[in-house]
């Protein structure tokens, strides 16, 4: 059953974290949330359009990305959003699970966690779950889940449904330490 849940995160400047001594900060590259809207046939799907912006303002592709959190609520929802987080192209997100691309090892793993349905699926705590996870992946402090030189991760969380697409999401880019 879904469960609720709680979790905050602590977010500092730069200089912040430099007076107080935090060795190992990750930083917000981009993060983008919106608002869904009726789509029409043809159109992209919001995440699709979210996330290329996130990318954007992180100045990364998704080729960049070294492990992703993503919101998996039923089984079929990880495979559509491999695709419109570009992670593949369109129809290929069963190609890309069967390869082993998004495992522990593959390419770019995806919810190392184990995500939501592992988790209970708690509403209230989901999105900062998926960053304190991938938090954990780019400070190299997530033991046997550890992503192999994991510097740029992404986090995707979407709630609600307008007609076939969803009501509000959230794409977030992280990347290790400081880079200037």
């Amino acid at each position: 059953g879904i469960v609720d849940g709680a979790a905050a995160a602590v977010l500092m400047s730069e200089k912040a974290v430099r007076a107080l001594g935090i060795r190992r900060p990750v930083r917000v590259r981009s993060s983008v949330l919106a608002s869904g809207y009726e789509i029409k046939s043809g159109d992209p799907a919001l995440t699709t359009t979210i996330s290329r912006e996130a990318y954007s303002l992180a100045g990364i592709g998704p080729e960049d990305v070294n492990c992703v959190e993503l919101h998996d609520a039923s089984s079929p929802a990880e495979l559509i959003y491999y695709e419109t987080l570009g992670l593949c192209g369109p129809g290929e997100g069963v190609k890309l699970l069967r390869d082993g691309a998004t495992r522990l090892g593959g390419r770019v793993p995806v919810n190392t966690s184990g995500g939501l349905v592992r988790k209970g699926h708690p509403i209230g705590a989901t999105g900062l779950a998926q960053i304190h996870e991938l938090t954990l992946q780019l400070r190299g402090d997530a033991g046997p889940r550890q992503v192999g030189n994991a510097r740029v991760a992404l986090a995707e969380n979407g709630g609600g449904f307008i007609g076939t697409d969803s009501a509000a999401i959230v794409v977030s880019v992280l990347e290790q330490g400081w880079t200037g």
